[in-house]
């Protein structure tokens, strides 16, 4: 069986790959502001009718920008520390790619139509992404392409906390149906709560956890940054 590729961290081909991955997101984000698109002299007559003709994709914009950006340091943070990669990782990372590219597409549904069906949309791409992204980390560590491994506590940890974004994401989309759209968006807030809680509540205790031995790969954090 031949021998699995891997790019070592110092290699062209791995600078290349993170170049080409920051590029993508730095394009998702720059795409977002094409979504506000309502310049109309009625648009821009107010402040009050420029509220109501862009405000909507405004609120859209806004926190879209707030997730690429998130998802582009998470995502740079972690790849930057790989100490090599390999096609398998490659390729989850254009799965990431993919859905981060399909954030302005969603994001100008959710901004122009007051539906359940844009929210649902957007939650299952972002749910979906962040699972990618999360998956990259957890490959990585299991085959030995970053410069130190997780303890069991510290694996526990970070799969918690990994959790806690999609399970708000796609628990919003019965709320876009069943109560309103803008409601099932504000329960999106809770993030800012329950990810540093469940932080605070599974973060390993000093000396929890013996160190890999044997392995190229020793211990590291939880990678929750």
């Amino acid at each position: 069986m031949p021998e699995r590729v891997r790019f070592a961290h110092e290699d062209l081909e791995f600078a290349r790959a993170v170049t080409f991955f920051d590029a993508i997101f730095a394009f998702a984000v720059t795409l977002l502001i094409t979504t506000v698109d309502d310049f109309s002299p009625e648009a821009w007559s107010s402040l009050q009718a420029l509220n109501d003709a862009n405000g909507p994709s405004l609120r859209a914009f806004t926190i879209s920008f707030v997730v690429v950006v998130s998802f582009w340091r998470a995502h740079h943070q972690g790849v930057t520390s790989l100490s090599a990669m390999d096609g398998q990782l490659l390729g989850l990372n254009c799965v990431v790619m993919f859905g981060i590219v399909l954030i302005p597409f969603t994001t100008e549904a959710l901004g122009k139509l007051d539906l359940p069906l844009p929210v649902a949309v957007y939650a299952v791409d972002i749910a979906l992404t962040y699972l990618a992204l999360n998956a990259v980390e957890l490959i990585a560590d299991r085959r030995g392409m970053r410069p130190t491994r997780m303890t069991r506590s510290e694996l526990r940890s970070h799969m918690a906390i990994s959790v806690v974004l999609p399970l708000i994401f796609l628990g919003s989309i019965p709320i876009a149906y069943l109560v309103s759209p803008t409601a099932a968006e504000l329960t999106w807030l809770l993030i800012a709560l329950l990810i540093p809680f469940v932080r605070r509540l599974t973060r390993p205790r000093a000396g929890a956890g013996a160190a890999t031995t044997g392995s190229p790969e020793p211990i590291t954090r939880d990678g929750s940054e």
